[in-house]
């Protein structure tokens, strides 16, 4: 392959157009599904048992759908396999949307999760190589452009619920618009001459496949955690504040909008504080932050407080997971896709073991206890918070270690 030309600074804006596009993408297309989960018991007979086992199904699959992107990324480049998620999970919305019987809508949703956890992997790979690109920390920002997608999706499906348009023809829409926005940015995604420069490396010196576990599975315990706590406001703080709090049904959803509000505001600042602070002073304090709104949410009495405990919840531990996947893809002496692949996985084992223990405790006398479990693991972040150093730093203590 032929080496670019374009200098490096328009490389990696344009670079970083298209992974923000991406992130924004498949946001959008997860939320709009996950919005639009009633119709399909209104509109296909879906029970909520098959919701459960349609959910479980796409978490577990999404593995899979990790580690088939990272075998792209090391064959060929991130930018194959970001441009081969993208167009699976914008495909598949679509055959989601025409999908009428249970066999063909648990054949799509499989599929759909392959694309799912090859989307979240490639997206971040291709993050954490502009980021190389400015030499500056620019993935928080990425992450914020998720948060954005995700409350995009939800208010079209809003929209298109009050409307009334039927659950096919507002899936397919997303599955166009998808396969369009793929097409368009799929040129500027930082190719393999590139990603080799920002990386320093040849394609000869380029490290082999080893992944340095001790760090990735510290890594692995934050996004586990994060996963677990986020899962608990998305799945439960409506039902939490409607059903513990007394709150009317028009305002239980606030808790939720009120968190990813608080997300988009810390994911889009958070580079900021990175560069100025460090990314360690970052997880410690988004850390902090997360402890003591969770406490309010456990403790509040009026949904009012709760809310802003939520909001405030976002404004903290959102900004964590993004430096987590930045820093896997810096860890010494390894291959940056298959680290950040790896520590992916991470992110459906706290789906999972979140979507399992919580709904145990998600019963009328114990939803209190839905955040006591996130509120007494979040601060164990903080004892792992140095593995995310930059990577010369994490060399010295290696070395330093006797």
């Amino acid at each position: 392959m032929s080496k670019i030309t374009q200098p490096p600074d328009a490389v990696a804006r344009r670079a970083r157009l298209a992974t923000s596009v991406g992130f924004f993408l498949q946001a959008a297309v997860l939320v709009t599904i996950l919005s639009r989960l009633p119709d399909f018991q209104d509109e296909r007979g879906v029970t909520e048992g098959d919701v459960t086992l349609l959910l479980l199904l796409t978490s577990v699959i999404a593995g899979g759908g990790s580690l088939l992107a990272e075998r792209i990324a090391v064959r060929r480049s991130s930018a194959l396999a970001l441009r081969l998620a993208l167009l699976t999970i914008s495909v598949m919305v679509v055959v989601i949307g025409f999908a009428e019987s249970k066999p063909a809508m648990y054949a799509a949703f499989a599929v759909y999760g392959i694309g799912v956890g090859a989307t979240d992997a490639s997206t971040n790979m291709q993050g954490v190589t502009v980021q190389r690109l400015y030499g500056r920390s620019i993935m928080t920002s990425f992450h914020g452009m998720w948060s954005i997608g995700a409350i995009v999706g939800a208010l079209y499906a809003a929209a298109c619920a009050k409307l009334e348009i039927g659950l096919m023809p507002s899936l397919v829409a997303v599955g166009v618009v998808g396969v369009a926005a793929t097409l368009v940015l799929s040129p500027y995604l930082v190719r393999p001459a590139v990603e080799h420069e920002a990386s320093e490396v040849s394609e000869v010196e380029r490290p082999p496949l080893h992944v340095p576990w001790r760090p990735l599975v510290a890594l692995g315990l934050v996004v586990v955690v994060f996963y677990l706590a986020d899962t608990s406001v998305m799945s439960w703080s409506t039902i939490y504040l409607h059903d513990a709090l007394d709150a009317a049904k028009s305002v239980a959803p606030l808790g939720y909008a009120a968190y990813q509000v608080g997300a988009v505001i810390s994911r889009l600042a958070g580079d900021r504080f990175v560069v100025r602070f460090g990314a360690v002073a970052v997880v410690r304090a988004g850390t902090v932050v997360g402890i003591v709104a969770l406490a309010l949410v456990v403790v509040a009495p009026t949904p009012a407080l709760a809310i802003a405990a939520f909001g405030l919840m976002g404004l903290g531990l959102p900004v964590i997971i993004p430096l987590a996947f930045a820093a896997a893809g810096n860890l010494p002496g390894s291959d940056a896709d298959v680290a950040i692949a790896r520590l992916n996985l991470f992110n459906y084992l706290g789906n999972i073991i979140g979507a399992g223990l919580i709904g145990v405790l998600a019963t009328e006398g114990a939803l209190r206890w839905i955040y006591v479990v996130p509120l007494v693991l979040v601060p164990s972040i903080l004892f792992v918070a140095r593995t995310f150093a930059p990577a010369k730093e994490m060399e010295a203590a290696a070395q330093a270690r006797p």
